[in-house]
Formats: C-alpha cells, structure tokens, sequence
C-alpha cells in the first residue's frame, strides 16, 4: 500500500520521516515541502531532490510513501497511492478537503481510499472533527465542495463556543434522501 501523509509543520514531516525510515530502512520516503526543503530520506539520510522529480518518482511507483506539508495539497495528482494520514488538522476545513483531493480523484488506481485524521480525545481538533464530521458529505454533496464560511466552525470551536458552531453547520439543510 502507497501512502500520504501531511502535518501543516516541516519539523514534523522532517521528524516523521527520519522515524519512518528508521524502521523501514529499505523504503525510499518522500518529503514534499517549499521548494528548498523537498527531498527523499533513505536508510536515514536526508538528500534534497527537486518537487518535480518527486512528483515523477510518486508516477513511477519507485516513491511510496509521501510525507509534506500543505504545499503538497495543492497541484499534485496522487491517485497512484492508496492512504492519506492526516497527522494534524488545518484550521480551514478547504485545505482538508484539498489533501484528500490528491489521491482521491479521476484516475485513481483502487476502489477504495482510506483517510486517517489524526486527532487527540479532547482537543480542538477532535471537537471540531466530531462537529463536522456528520454533515460534510451532505455538505460537499449540495455545494461541490466545502464552503469558506465554514472557517467560522473550527474558530468556534477552538474558543469553545460549540453552540456558535453547531448554528452555522445547521444554517445549511440536509439534503433529501
């Protein structure tokens, strides 16, 4: 199985990979940041390549497992890999929407992707999960895609204002089913 996974933090995807590659020492890791900070880690070491033979690589299967920041969410098709991990949550719902957008498109090689977000019990992130996650499909299914306005909910929630939040996620309807 062929993997993303994305932090909105370099030291974390840098930190991430270095352990991956520890414990998968034949595995050739990807790191997809700014245009100075992409590489490959291999058995370890970290040597910087350019995105777009990253990108190339990712094509040709030789690159498996991807880790990168938000810079990797936007005008890279991964429909060759099968999983994306989301190790944080971005505060704009639009930027998850737009890392799944990477391996979940036109031309996907399997039937099936699987999503992992990340989250701790208790936190910001996990409140705003759990408000959220009930009504995105119905959302994107009416819209397309998820609306700007919902930025409002993850604020909300992360000043512990769930009331506020739950009012602007019911402001749009269910759809009819």
């Amino acid at each position: 199985m062929s993997c993303i996974v994305f932090s909105q933090f370099y030291d974390s995807v840098l930190w991430l990979g270095r352990q991956l590659s520890g414990r998968m020492s034949d595995e050739k890791i990807a790191v997809y940041a700014g245009a100075t900070k992409s590489g490959v880690i291999e058995k370890g070491e970290f040597r910087r390549l350019n995105r777009d033979e990253i990108k190339k690589r990712i094509t040709t299967g030789e690159l498996r497992l991807v880790i990168g920041t938000d810079a990797a969410s936007e005008g890279l098709n991964l429909q060759r890999l099968g999983s994306l991990i989301n190790l944080d949550l971005p505060w704009n719902p639009t930027r998850l929407e737009q890392r799944k957008g990477r391996i979940q498109r036109i031309g996907q090689l399997r039937q099936e992707v699987l999503i992992y977000n990340m989250r701790y019990v208790g936190s910001v992130e996990d409140r705003v999960h759990q408000l959220l996650s009930e009504r995105l499909v119905n959302i994107r299914n009416m819209f397309g895609q998820i609306p700007d306005t919902l930025e409002d909910v993850w604020v909300a929630a992360a000043l512990r204002d769930e009331e506020e939040a739950k009012r602007v996620i019911d402001v749009v309807p269910l759809r009819p089913g």
